[in-house]
């Protein structure tokens, strides 16, 4: 998708609860702060955060990998 969200549309968009965007935002999910208070979020944003847990993946399959040729 393309634009910006709210947290609750991101939540949908995700397929987390709210509370889940809410610690994202706290862990360094990007988003715009409007004078309103207002939080908007780009959809592109969420992607590239989901998106950095992919290479935690490839480390631990690095590891294990390490692990069974060891044996």
């Amino acid at each position: 998708m393309i634009g910006w969200a709210k947290i609750k549309a991101i939540s949908r968009y995700s397929g987390v609860s709210e509370r889940t965007v809410e610690d994202w935002l706290k862990n360094g999910l990007r988003y715009v702060q409007l004078p309103s208070g207002l939080r908007l979020i780009k959809f592109e944003w969420v992607d590239e955060y989901l998106e950095g847990f992919n290479n935690q993946g490839d480390k631990i399959e690095q590891i294990v990998n390490e692990v069974i040729a060891k044996i």
